[in-house]
């Protein structure tokens, strides 16, 4: 089971962001995973964090949604247990989705519960950026354990909810950033 994640940033260009990024790490050991950013695309600039990164990512993508005064949408995708969609503006977390939440159950947790707090909203979602909240809706349902073969639990199915935001990501790089490999110098303040 890979854990991957990849983000998309309003209105910001690739230079920019990758000076932002740059800030977050000291660069005191040499890079040996590396952070893809896309050229920009319909508005959006979007990244690929090294496997694994997760959740490292939501931290970085918070701060830069605060910094840069921006929408940023961050996805995190498994091989077979759904992905998960958090929205960021301005520094504050919006919503988020996860469409398995069964995945996230650990011991005693309520399934139900966790489903509830995962739920999102996809009229707030569509509003924040600017979008119909009918082509969103569609997008913001959860599989369950008896319904396995669900799309929510395919690893590429935030690409739907994504094109319903107008994220398309762009098909070449514009810049990779070195990251330690245990990413230590990442900070969180």
């Amino acid at each position: 089971m890979e854990l991957t994640s990849r983000s998309a940033i309003r209105g910001v260009a690739p230079h920019q962001v990758v000076e932002a990024v740059e800030t977050y790490f000291d660069g005191s050991a040499p890079g040996r995973a590396q952070l893809v950013v896309a050229g920009e695309r319909d508005g959006w600039t979007t990244l690929t964090w090294p496997a694994y990164f997760a959740p490292r990512d939501l931290t970085v993508c918070q701060r830069l949604s605060r910094e840069l005064h921006t929408v940023v949408s961050a996805i995190t995708t498994t091989d077979d247990e759904g992905w998960s969609h958090t929205l960021f503006a301005c520094g504050t977390e919006l919503d988020r989705l996860h469409s398995y939440p069964a995945a996230l159950v650990w011991d005693d947790e309520d399934p139900a519960t966790l489903a509830q707090e995962w739920s999102g909203d996809y009229e707030l979602v569509a509003r924040v950026v600017g979008v119909d909240a009918c082509s969103v809706r569609r997008h913001f349902c959860q599989a369950t354990p008896d319904r396995r073969d669900h799309p929510g639990r395919e690893r590429n199915g935030y690409l739907g909810l994504w094109a319903a935001l107008g994220i398309r990501p762009a098909d070449t790089a514009y810049a990779c950033v070195d990251l330690e490999p245990s990413w230590p110098a990442l900070t969180t303040s």
